[in-house]
C-alpha cells in the first residue's frame, strides 16, 4: 500500500513541527528562573527555547495551510521578531 500525499507531508512537516514544539516546551520548563541549573546555561537555553517553539509553530503551520515556507515570507519575519523581543525582554 502506498502511502498518501497528506500522510507524506505529516511525516515531513506536521511530525517534526510538533517535536520542535514539544522540545521548546520542554527545554523552557526545565531551564526556568527558578531550576538549580547555572545562570549561564539558562541564559543560553531560553533563546534555544523560543527558537525552536516558535519555529515548530511555522512549521505546524506551513503544514496546517499545505504552504512551502518560502511563500511564509512575512510570517517568518514576524516570528523572528517576536523570538528577539521576547529573547531581549527575558535579558534585560
Amino acid at each position: 500500500m502506498q502511502p498518501t500525499t497528506s500522510s507524506l507531508s505529516f511525516a515531513r512537516r506536521g511530525l517534526p513541527a510538533l517535536l520542535l514544539i514539544a522540545a521548546g516546551i520542554t527545554l523552557a520548563i526545565l531551564f526556568r528562573n527558578a531550576s538549580a541549573w547555572p545562570t549561564e546555561t539558562k541564559q543560553l537555553v531560553y533563546p534555544l527555547a523560543q527558537v525552536l517553539g516558535v519555529g515548530g509553530c511555522m512549521l505546524f503551520g506551513s503544514f496546517v495551510q499545505q504552504r512551502p515556507l518560502h511563500t511564509m515570507k512575512q510570517e517568518l519575519a514576524c516570528a523572528a521578531l517576536i523570538v528577539i523581543v521576547l529573547v531581549l525582554t527575558k535579558l534585560s
